[in-house]
């Protein structure tokens, strides 16, 4: 190759392809650049074989966690409170009020009725875990109790559908890669 002024890949270039692979290996650069060539190859295809059970591997872990909801929680208990009830109240005092007027008449029922009425500001809390069927928290005037009725809301996601999409799209890459492997690695 030194005689002609070409490297041995300039040399073998348009030789790649002849039918006279048994005489050209006659020529020891020219064996040594088959064998380096083969070995180049097979460098290649198990680096692409490798990235191909990664992607593949790796897509369907984030699809299924996506699909799992293990990285975003899509369903929460919904904790209504009907109001702040005062220290001297019992808890269902909302629900029951009727029950602890001690002077039934007319304008004392009206007057709790209004009293109650006004004092009525829902609050809801979404939480992403089952803490019972009711809790009772501290507030400024008394406390409020917040219950539920023990079935979960679905509340959608976005991070689960992008986690999906793709895990979906890895997964479909790898096996692109796993199927167009040979025709890579063969004009490597």
């Amino acid at each position: 190759m030194i005689a002609l002024d070409l490297s041995i890949d300039e040399f073998m270039k348009p030789l790649v392809s002849s039918h006279d692979k048994t005489r050209l290996m006659q020529i020891p650069d020219v064996e040594q650049w088959y064998k380096n060539k083969a070995v180049s190859i097979s460098v290649t295809q198990r680096k692409l074989i490798y990235l191909a059970m990664f992607l593949i591997s790796f897509g369907c872990a984030l699809f299924y966690a996506g699909h799992k909801n293990y990285v975003f929680n899509e369903h929460f208990y919904e904790y209504r409170s009907i109001g702040i009830i005062k220290n001297d109240e019992p808890l269902n005092v909302f629900n029951h009020w009727k029950d602890y007027i001690i002077d039934p008449s007319a304008e004392k029922r009206t007057a709790k009725l209004k009293e109650m009425l006004a004092r009525r500001v829902e609050l809801f809390k979404l939480m992403d875990e089952y803490i019972g069927e009711s809790f009772v928290e501290e507030v400024t005037g008394g406390k409020r109790v917040y219950t539920t009725d023990a079935v979960p809301r679905y509340i959608s996601h976005a991070g689960n559908t992008w986690l999906e999409f793709i895990g979906l799209f890895a997964a479909v890459l790898g096996l692109a890669l796993a199927v167009l492997e040979p025709k890579l690695t063969r004009h490597a």
